[in-house]
């Protein structure tokens, strides 16, 4: 069964085989009102096409950002946060290539483009959308202390995790606020999604990213990140899902009201397969907490926070 160009089943997971066909007809439906809803810049499109050429030459990339001030001037600011910066500020499209790199040129387009198509959440909304920054933020410093060879899209993993989430708010599917679903709290509220619509929002946001064009792995990142069980079985997808995970439940720590119970969070959290997987321990949580909670404040920030 084919939606989109994508295998139902390969996202549907853990889904009980009887409801994959109910489950994909209702996803099929809302892919069409998507496509009316959310288009993804015509700009983006056009330089993630040219990144992923092996032959592309910097100044077509250089040229194409120019063409959509709003995407120049996103790329330039991130180009000069606490995640990419130097010792000097960049001012050009081609300065900020130069530090970025193609790969990470490639990351930061596509979470501009996608963060700014939803630049006026509210309420629910733009809590999801700071938890997705902050996500971001946290899983690329855990990537590149415990396990760097994994850092590259881990970025853009975390930014889009949710993303799926943000277009049922704006679609009017689901009124988080008003079903009794907590949409903040991990693995929790894909399965009332499950329940009321037959998909969750994870399944939703890696068709929208595939569609989107976004690179691989991320959608299947996305798709996998309420579904460790089968997500730690593929031996390539299992780290940065893993460090997906680590990533969200920080967050969680971190917007907690039980400052007095930041260690014992941290620990349980230690005691989880996500943070075996990538041999992070409680200590090395701890440790770095402090600074997880700066990063995430300056993604908060950079994302209009």
């Amino acid at each position: 069964m084919v939606t989109g160009g994508v295998i139902d089943e390969e996202f549907f997971g853990d889904i009980r085989d009887s409801a994959v066909e109910e489950a994909s007809e209702s996803l099929a439906a809302k892919l069409a009102e998507v496509d009316g809803l959310k288009t993804f810049p015509v700009v983006a499109q056009k330089i993630l096409a040219l990144l992923s050429s092996r032959d592309f030459q910097v100044r077509e990339v250089s040229n194409a950002l120019k063409e959509d001030p709003s995407l120049a001037a996103g790329v330039l600011r991130m180009a000069n946060s606490a995640f990419f910066a130097g010792t000097k500020q960049v001012s050009t499209i081609d300065q900020a290539f130069v530090r970025l790199g193609s790969r990470s040129v490639q990351e930061v387009v596509a979470s501009v483009a996608t963060m700014d198509l939803f630049p006026d959440s509210g309420g629910v909304g733009k809590m999801i959308r700071d938890h997705c920054a902050a996500t971001a933020a946290i899983g690329k410093f855990l990537a590149n202390e415990f396990s760097a060879k994994h850092s590259e899209g881990i970025f853009l993993a975390g930014l889009m995790h949710d993303v799926g989430k943000m277009l049922l708010i704006e679609s009017g599917e689901i009124d988080y606020a008003s079903e009794s679903i907590d949409a903040m709290k991990p693995d929790f509220s894909y399965q009332e999604e499950r329940s009321l619509l037959g998909y969750d929002h994870a399944v939703l946001g890696a068709h929208v990213l595939t569609k989107w064009k976004l690179p691989s792995p991320i959608p299947t990142i996305v798709a996998w990140h309420h579904q460790p069980e089968r997500a730690f079985r593929d031996g390539n997808l299992a780290p940065y899902v893993a460090l997906l995970r680590v990533a969200d439940r920080v967050d969680s720590i971190v917007r907690g009201p039980s400052k007095d119970k930041t260690e014992a969070m941290l620990d349980r959290l230690a005691e989880g397969p996500e943070c075996a997987k990538v041999w992070i321990t409680a200590d090395d949580l701890k440790e770095h907490y402090e600074t997880m909670i700066g990063l995430r404040q300056s993604a908060l920030e950079m994302f209009g926070g």
